[in-house]
């Protein structure tokens, strides 16, 4: 159910409007259908003055984003790193949703 709420999010969601896509660029499910690993490409709108974004010449930023669902282990993990700036900034978050065990 997790997933299912998580996954309407993408392409796009009108209730996050700094979201504006995403691109799937990789897939991959085991032959039991336990494990999806799914990799994306996404946009955020960047929420600056309209000087310094013209200044930056930058409308939106793209980051790398890899969900994986272990249905055998009730668990989501999500891997994102930016990919526009990567030179100046290094951003990584990682998160993991598991089901309590009671």
């Amino acid at each position: 159910m997790v997933m299912a709420a998580y996954e309407k999010r993408f392409p796009t969601c009108k209730m996050i409007p700094v979201f504006l896509g995403s691109d799937i660029l990789s897939e991959e499910k085991s032959e039991d259908g336990a494990r999806l690993c799914r990799e994306r490409r996404c946009r955020l709108a960047v929420d600056a003055p309209y000087l310094l974004k013209k200044i930056v010449s930058v409308d939106c930023i793209y980051f790398i984003q890899t969900n994986t669902l272990d249905r055998r282990n009730r668990t989501l993990k999500i891997r994102a790193f930016n990919e526009s700036f990567s030179s100046r900034v290094i951003i990584n978050e990682n998160c993991c949703y598991s089901v309590h065990p009671e």
